[in-house]
C-alpha cells in the first residue's frame, strides 16, 4: 500500500545551509565556492527560516550585514506522504512557481526544498500523459539525449502595453517555429513560458540562427518595432549528468547567463560553451509582406466588386484557390452588419465558427478603420471564429452606389508559412 504514496522529502533537493549570523564576506566566499547554487538556506538556532539569494548577495557592499539581514522568508512544510495520483495537487496548494518551499521534520529540522521543476518531474513520472517531454527528460539522465530550452525575454513592457493575449500569441509563434526546425520530443511549458525539447540530436548553429531569423521576421510583421522581445535558449547533454539536482543547477545557471546577454542568445553547454547571438535591429524589416497582403486583398475586392452581389459568396469561395493563406471571408454593410455568412477555406483542418448574416460588427476596429481609411490590417488577436490567433484585413468598396466592407482573416500559422514563402 505504501508504494502508492511518496514522501515529500524524497522529491526534495538538498541545498546547503548557512548560519543566520554568517558575515556578508563569508557568504560571498561560500557562494563562489559552491558554484551553481543560486540560493542557500538560512538556519537560525538550527531551524530553517528562509532563503538567501546569490544575486542579492553579489549586489550588496555593506560588509557589516549578515546572512540573516538578507534572508527572504518563505513557506515551510512538514514532511508528509502524498498519494502518487495526487502529486499534481501540490501545485494548487504551494507557491512553487514563485519560490521554493522548505521541507522540515516534525521538530522543524531542515530536510530539503521543493522546487517547481523537481515536483513537475515527479508528477510527470507518474502521469506520463501530462507532459511527455518531461517524462523523457526525467528518464533520460545519463543517456545519449540532449535537453534544449527556448523562451522569451524582455516581455514585461510588451505584456504591459499589448496585453497577455498578445504575449501568448508570441509564445505560440515561437513554438510553431521550433517545431518546424528541430526534431525530438517538443512541448510548450506554459507555466514557465518556455518550450522544452528532448532530442537525440544536438541543435546546430545553423538551426539556431534560422529560428532567430524566422521568429524576428514574424515579430516585425505582427508587431513592428514595438517593445522588442528576444529569444533565450540553451542546450546541455543529459549523458553528462548524474542526477536531477545537477540538471536543475546547470539549467538555472544557463538561463541566468542567457538573460544577461543583449539580443537573442543561445548557449551550448559543454567543456567549451558556445554562444549564438542575434541582433534583430540589424535585420531588415519585412513591411513588404504587409504590402503584399494588402495588394492581394485589393485583387480580391476588385473581383468581388465586378461580380453580381448574389454570387459574392461563391466568388469568395473560389478565391481560396488563388489566395490559400486566408482562412475565411465575409462582407459587411456600411452599418457594420454582416451581409454574408462566413465563407471558410475548405482546406483548413481546424474548427471555424459559422458567423452568419445579420451579425453586428460595427464596433470592430477592422470595420471602423476600413470605413475611415479605406483599408486596414490588424494586429494579432484571438479570433472568436477559430479560438486561435489571427490578423484581419479589411477594405471598403462601393457597389451600385452603396458602401460595403470586405474582411478576411489569416490564421497565425498561415502567416508563419507566408513569411517563409515571401521572405
Amino acid at each position: 500500500m505504501m508504494d502508492q504514496y511518496i514522501n515529500l522529502v524524497d522529491i526534495s533537493i538538498s541545498v546547503p545551509t548557512v548560519p543566520y549570523d554568517l558575515s556578508l564576506k563569508e557568504l560571498k566566499a561560500l557562494f563562489r565556492e559552491l558554484g551553481f547554487y543560486k540560493y542557500l538556506i538560512v538556519l537560525k538556532e538550527g531551524i530553517p527560516i528562509g532563503i538567501v539569494y546569490r544575486n542579492q548577495v553579489e549586489r550588496i557592499s555593506r560588509e557589516h550585514l549578515i546572512a540573516g539581514d538578507l534572508t527572504h522568508l518563505c513557506c515551510r512544510l512538514r514532511n508528509t506522504s502524498v498519494a502518487k495520483e495526487s502529486l499534481a495537487g501540490i501545485f494548487d496548494v504551494l507557491p512553487l512557481e514563485k519560490e521554493p518551499v522548505i521541507v522540515t521534520d516534525r521538530k522543524g529540522t531542515y530536510l530539503g526544498i521543493l522546487t517547481y521543476d523537481t515536483v513537475l518531474h515527479y508528477v510527470t513520472h507518474h502521469k506520463e500523459y501530462i507532459l511527455p517531454v518531461v517524462h523523457r527528460l526525467h528518464t533520460g539522465i545519463g543517456k545519449g539525449e540532449y535537453f534544449i530550452v527556448f523562451g522569451l525575454k524582455n516581455t514585461e513592457e510588451f505584456k504591459l502595453k499589448l496585453g497577455s493575449e498578445k504575449l501568448e500569441s508570441l509564445q505560440k509563434i515561437l513554438l510553431e517555429d521550433i517545431r518546424d526546425i528541430f526534431s525530438g520530443e517538443i512541448s510548450g511549458v506554459p507555466e514557465r513560458g518556455e518550450v522544452w525539447i528532448v532530442s537525440h540530436k544536438a541543435p546546430t548553429e545553423d538551426q539556431v540562427k534560422e529560428l532567430f531569423k524566422e521568429f524576428h521576421r514574424e515579430y516585425s510583421l505582427l508587431f513592428g518595432e514595438i517593445e522588442r522581445v528576444h529569444i533565450y535558449g540553451y542546450c546541455l547533454s543529459l549523458s553528462d549528468l548524474k542526477n536531477q539536482e545537477e540538471l536543475f543547477n546547470i539549467k538555472e545557471n544557463l538561463k541566468k547567463r542567457a538573460l544577461k546577454v543583449d539580443g537573442s542568445v543561445f548557449i551550448s553547454y559543454g567543456l567549451r560553451p558556445t554562444l549564438v547571438v542575434h541582433d534583430p535591429s540589424k535585420v531588415g524589416l519585412i513591411s513588404n509582406i504587409k504590402s503584399r497582403i494588402l495588394r492581394d486583398f485589393k485583387v480580391i475586392v476588385e473581383k468581388l466588386r465586378i461580380s453580381p452581389k448574389d454570387t459574392w459568396e461563391y466568388v469568395l469561395y473560389d478565391l481560396f484557390e488563388e489566395f490559400p493563406y486566408f482562412e475565411l471571408f465575409y462582407v459587411m454593410s456600411s452599418k457594420g452588419l454582416q451581409i454574408t455568412n462566413n465563407i471558410v477555406n475548405p482546406k483548413i483542418d481546424y474548427f471555424v465558427a459559422q458567423g452568419k448574416k445579420g451579425t453586428d460588427r460595427s464596433d470592430r476596429s477592422y470595420f471602423r478603420k476600413a470605413m475611415e481609411e479605406g483599408s486596414f490590417i490588424s494586429d494579432v488577436y484571438l479570433s472568436k471564429a477559430t479560438d486561435d490567433f489571427c490578423i484581419t484585413v479589411s477594405e471598403r468598396f462601393s457597389y451600385e452606389g452603396k458602401i460595403y466592407v470586405l474582411a478576411g482573416d489569416i490564421n497565425f500559422k498561415q502567416i508563419h508559412k507566408l513569411v517563409k514563402e515571401l521572405s
